[in-house]
């Protein structure tokens, strides 16, 4: 399933939207080369949640194209339990300049979502 250039996982489920918050969470810059495989960045995100959540994850479909996240789906421990970790990759496939994205969590079980402001310098 593509939603606006972003490739989706087939375990999301249909019509689940990712649509960032005005104000991210935080955010995360990195940088990679326009030509070859392109590079990566882990991140651990640790849950809001009181209890165990399931979590989907993506990027919002105004989004470069390039920017995907694994896993795009799992179970978050509970806050103050061990953060998630998660691998966003870009490859740019040629693209220079600042390529960006919004990477959106969201905890259907919770009503709430986790976002991220993502910037990629690719030269």
């Amino acid at each position: 399933m593509v939603a606006g250039g972003i490739t989706m996982d087939p375990n999301i489920p249909d019509g689940m939207e990712f649509i960032p918050s005005s104000v991210p969470d935080g955010e995360y810059t990195f940088q990679c080369a326009s030509t070859g495989d392109g590079a990566s960045l882990e991140i651990s995100v640790q849950s809001p949640c009181m209890t165990f959540e399931d979590y989907y994850a993506s990027f919002s479909k105004d989004s470069h194209p390039s920017l995907t996240v694994s896993p795009s789906t799992g179970r978050m421990d509970r806050r103050k339990g061990d953060p998630t970790v998660m691998l966003i990759t870009c490859i740019p496939n040629g693209n220079s300049g600042a390529l960006t994205g919004d990477l959106v969590i969201v905890l259907p079980e919770d009503n709430s979502k986790i976002c991220y402001k993502v910037t990629v310098n690719s030269l």
